[in-house]
């Protein structure tokens, strides 16, 4: 007779399954579909034992929000503290637009919904205006651009990374020769506005 040994999880770690369960099976499902009583048949515990952790939907959607902001912040503020060059640090805020935009990120679902992206507006007005800030002051200073100048071609910049993102979200493309491509493109677009404006 072979009995399933079952493992008892810390509550830090049962709460991390409950978390990447839900977003497990809201990226494969969508936010809509997404219920409590589904969570728990998922990740294979009781209902209670969901809501001992969770007050409810919101409270977990909530949750969901907070763990994958703060770990897609931690990767992009890794990357651009690794940066060495005026390219890794374009490559580092690409490819963190690329990968928050792209198939399977589950942050653009969840802060489409204004209920639950309040708990990390303040978070996120705080960052946004630190990046662009460190994103414009270094292109201007690498470009020899004025800070108007630095400021569009940030936007630009973004604005390529996010659409190789939907398009990749469209077709099947190679993320990393995706990446490369839009960094070329925001490259040679910073470079021939920089040159106009000698």
């Amino acid at each position: 007779m072979n009995a399933t040994v079952r493992t008892r999880l810390s509550p830090a770690a049962r709460k991390k399954q409950l978390l990447d369960t839900a977003k497990a099976m809201i990226v494969e499902e969508g936010l809509q579909r997404f219920t409590m009583e589904a969570l728990a048949r998922t990740a294979g515990v009781t209902t209670p034992l969901v809501y001992n952790y969770f007050s409810g939907r919101q409270a977990l959607l909530k949750s969901l929000l907070v763990q994958e902001y703060e770990s897609y912040r931690l990767k992009t503020v890794a990357e651009v503290g690794a940066a060495k060059s005026f390219d890794d640090v374009v490559r580092a805020y690409v490819t963190s637009n690329f990968d928050h935009h792209a198939p399977g990120s589950i942050l653009p679902i969840l802060q489409s919904q204004p209920e639950i992206v309040e708990v990390i507006e303040r978070h996120l007005k705080k960052d946004g205006q630190q990046a662009a800030a460190f994103v414009v002051q270094s292109t201007a200073k690498s470009f020899k651009l004025t800070k108007s100048q630095a400021e569009l071609v940030a936007s630009m910049s973004s604005g390529a990374s996010i659409a190789a993102a939907q398009y990749a979200g469209r077709v099947r493309v190679n993320r990393e020769k995706t990446i490369d491509n839009v960094l070329a493109y925001v490259l040679a677009g910073i470079s021939a506005i920089a040159k106009k404006t000698k």
